[in-house]
């Protein structure tokens, strides 16, 4: 098992000397290790240059199949050595970016207050990255979760709404009703787009949902690339209520037909199958649940 423990570590750092410096060895005994594991296995697993090692095919398979061993055990270790010492070592996640920036950012200097043995690496991507292949603890996901290996504990959810600024509605007026909002300009999100066009699935009070068409003039992967547009008087824009709440306190927007809601937005943290949170993981999601009430 150290044989494959040193070739993990000299793929992930990509030389030999790298290894032997990051493992505190001589690199004589880091290339000797290789070695006997390639003796022991029958099969080649490094093609070594001057310049670089790159992974055979046999080597990328043995890899690929003991990284996530590998990454048990120092779950493993980690989580006996925070029972003693707590929550430890390096977090990485992956979030939307607009949610990270709004409600995420404000957090982490309290989180990391609280527990200053954790450090955090934040991967901000709203194209859902693989946790495994990229070597994550967890994502936080917004929205409907397609199908997958992964496993979700549901954080809370957003109510939305649909929001104009002053200038807008003094130039436009507001719609009476979700019809006629395929004669006002709109700002949304590419999620709205559909095969017949861009809908916007809303629902009165209680009442079932029903998409209605709408007429975008501008469309964007993150609603904060609509929040400058939408205060200038754009458009109209389907939002999660606890983002527009600020720019509606200062008068900058106003809800528009505030009988109606759009589609409730879910939060959800997600996690690799088979892995079970670290103490860092569970403390980050209890800080969050702490820190931001609507949640609840």
């Amino acid at each position: 098992m150290n044989d494959t423990l040193v070739f993990l570590r000299v793929v992930q750092e990509g030389s030999f000397t790298a290894a032997a410096h990051a493992l505190q060895i001589p690199k004589t005994t880091v290339s000797r290790r290789v070695r006997d594991l390639e003796a022991r296995l029958g099969a080649q697993l490094l093609h070594r240059t001057t310049r670089r090692l790159r992974l055979t095919e046999a080597g990328a398979l043995y890899h690929e199949r003991c990284r996530d061993i590998v990454r048990s055990l120092e779950d493993a270790e980690n989580a006996v050595g925070q029972l003693q010492s707590g929550p430890r070592g390096w977090l990485r996640m992956t979030l939307p970016y607009s949610f990270g920036i709004t409600w995420i950012s404000p957090v982490l200097a309290g989180f990391r207050a609280r527990y200053p043995e954790v450090r955090l690496e934040i991967l901000a991507s709203h194209t859902p990255l693989d946790l495994v292949k990229e070597e994550l603890d967890m994502a936080l996901r917004l929205g409907a979760l397609p199908d997958s290996s992964l496993v979700a504990r549901r954080l809370g959810a957003f109510a939305t709404g649909m929001y104009a600024s002053p200038v807008y509605l003094k130039k436009h007026g507001a719609p009476r009703h979700p019809d006629e909002l395929r004669q006002h300009r709109v700002l949304t999100l590419h999620q709205a787009r559909r095969e017949g066009g861009y809908l916007w699935p809303l629902r009165q009070n209680n009442g079932a949902a029903r998409d209605y068409p709408v007429d975008p003039v501008v469309v964007a992967s993150d609603p904060e690339l609509l929040r400058d547009a939408l205060r200038a008087g754009e458009g109209i824009s389907l939002a999660m209520n606890a983002s527009m709440q600020a720019d509606v306190d200062a008068g900058l927007l106003r809800r528009v037909l505030p009988d109606w809601t759009g589609p409730e937005q879910t939060l959800h943290a997600l996690f690799p199958q088979g892995r079970i949170p670290s103490p860092k993981v569970r403390a980050f999601v209890d800080y969050l649940k702490e820190s931001l009430p609507f949640l609840g």
